[in-house]
């Protein structure tokens, strides 16, 4: 999510020099001035080429640090975002996650997310979410998903996701509502494998005239040793090329006190090329987490987390 600052900044070639020398503006000027000119840049990099395709950078910070390679986390509920036939690979009866970035360094662009997944029985799984992105009055997006999943045999689990995405400028001018749908597969062949594919954002309704986002094809999968974890992904979307994402995970330390294990993350993602770096605090069934992550021209970006786990009433 958030395609209108990170995936469209990448699609308008023509407008680039531009909206690279506002961005950098933007940093060292009030912050009235400053959202007049993110307001500048939204008009100029958005509106013109909306296409909306959903954003790797985005979910939980775990996430985001592994490169965007979610199959490494499928015991996070924020993949309800992404593939929702991962949350019924874990069992546990309830599961969530609660995330804040500072996109950019710039207060005015800032995201709230939510993610909660519950296990209902006989492998069925129900999850929802909520996420806003930028400043009420200003700009903002707002996005909710609603997931079931099921397992399928001992090995299997499939999903679908149903997302309702609303963009506005100022109070209340609408430039993009919409609902999709994302189908997944989900696979543990062994306990250490875990494997993804995902067909997300398939246009169900339009709410204003505006372009249908494009779907987009997405296959992941992680590797889960004892002490490390390695993941990738790739998708595609109609126009666009290929994109990637690697990620990896580090137990370094797991006697600390009160039980606790930490874990380092990194992570790389490809056009364009930003790294994330970042760490987990784990035990008593949750983590929290904070990953760095830069862009090349917008700015560096700094997330928080909190996962939380319970096994069961």
């Amino acid at each position: 999510m958030k395609a209108s600052m990170s995936r469209i900044y990448g699609k308008t070639r023509g407008s680039t020099p531009l909206v690279r020398a506002l961005l950098r503006t933007a940093h060292g000027i009030g912050s009235r001035a400053r959202q007049l000119v993110l307001l500048c840049v939204l008009i100029i990099a958005v509106l013109p080429v909306w296409a909306f395709a959903a954003d790797d950078d985005f979910g939980s910070a775990a996430i985001v640090g592994m490169g965007g390679a979610y199959a490494a986390l499928p015991s996070e509920a924020a993949t309800i975002w992404f593939n929702p036939a991962l949350s019924s690979l874990s069992l546990t009866f309830a599961r969530g996650c609660l995330v804040t970035r500072d996109l950019y360094q710039l207060q005015a662009l800032e995201e709230r997310t939510g993610s909660l997944v519950f296990h209902i029985g006989r492998g069925l799984s129900l999850g929802g979410g909520f996420s806003q992105f930028g400043q009420p009055g200003f700009y903002t997006e707002s996005h909710a998903v609603l997931t079931a999943a099921k397992n399928v045999g001992r090995n299997w689990a499939v999903g679908a996701g149903l997302h309702y995405d609303r963009v506005e400028f100022g109070d209340n001018v609408k430039a993009y509502a919409g609902t999709s749908l994302d189908l997944g597969l989900a696979s543990r062949p062994v306990p250490q494998i875990v494997a993804s594919a995902v067909v997300r954002r398939i246009g169900l309704e339009r709410l204003y005239e505006t372009n249908s986002p494009p779907a987009i094809v997405e296959l992941s999968a992680a590797w889960d040793g004892p002490s490390i974890t390695l993941a990738g992904i790739w998708s595609k979307s109609s126009g666009e090329k290929s994109r990637f994402g690697i990620g990896q995970s580090l137990l370094v330390a797991r006697d600390l006190p009160l039980g606790a294990g930490l874990v380092f993350i990194s992570g790389l993602r490809f056009d364009p090329i930003r790294y994330s770096l970042g760490a987990r605090i784990t035990g008593g069934g949750g983590s929290i987490d904070y990953v760095y992550q830069n862009h090349p021209d917008l700015g560096g970006t700094h997330a928080f987390g909190i996962s939380f786990r319970f096994p069961g009433p």
